[in-house]
């Protein structure tokens, strides 16, 4: 099996109240870049739309959702805290269902892992190509990929069940190898 050409190192914290990433760039790069932004991390909030797509994350998420009117609040579902779901989970299959804060609907909890995988996928690949001046749809772009080892943190107090899912989950994405 041929080594992978490293270029990109991006790390993912998905915490139970907030979330961020930082990465490092380029060949010759040793700094360690924070997600861009005034708090360095925001909310682990999701607002999902009817069909389970993102519509937004973490502060654009809360702010979206306060702006609802009272008829628009069921075209959209409201999700935060949802992490600690996977700790406590005891079953084998991973079918761990959480309920949305305003209504009676429940995701798979895979699936709200996999949005927040998703938002800070495309947001590290968009900060690290503005900062290299990398154009979107370029073969760059898309090599961009190939060369990105991901990270994603996983707590320590988390027993072996709870990791491995997490892990697991994170691998049926595409994030890490």
């Amino acid at each position: 099996m041929a080594s992978k050409k490293v270029m990109n190192f991006i790390a993912i914290d998905v915490g139970t109240t907030n979330s961020g990433f930082g990465y490092v760039s380029g060949a010759s790069s040793t700094d360690f870049v924070m997600q861009p932004g005034h708090d360095r991390k925001e909310p682990t909030i999701l607002l999902l739309n009817k069909d389970g797509s993102l519509h937004s994350f973490g502060h654009q998420a809360w702010t979206d959702f306060e702006g609802l009117e009272e008829d628009e609040m069921c075209d959209y579902f409201f999700f935060d805290r949802f992490k600690m779901n996977l700790q406590h989970d005891k079953g084998v299959h991973g079918n761990i269902k959480v309920q949305a804060k305003n209504a009676k609907k429940t995701f798979a909890l895979k699936l709200l892992f996999t949005r927040v995988l998703e938002h800070y996928r495309k947001t590290a690949k968009e900060q690290i190509c503005l900062s290299l001046g990398i154009r979107k749809e370029t073969k760059e772009w898309f090599d961009m990929d190939k060369e990105t080892l991901w990270i994603l943190t996983v707590p320590a107090i988390w027993g072996d069940r709870a990791k491995h899912k997490k892990i697991h989950g994170s691998r049926k994405q595409l994030l890490i190898a």
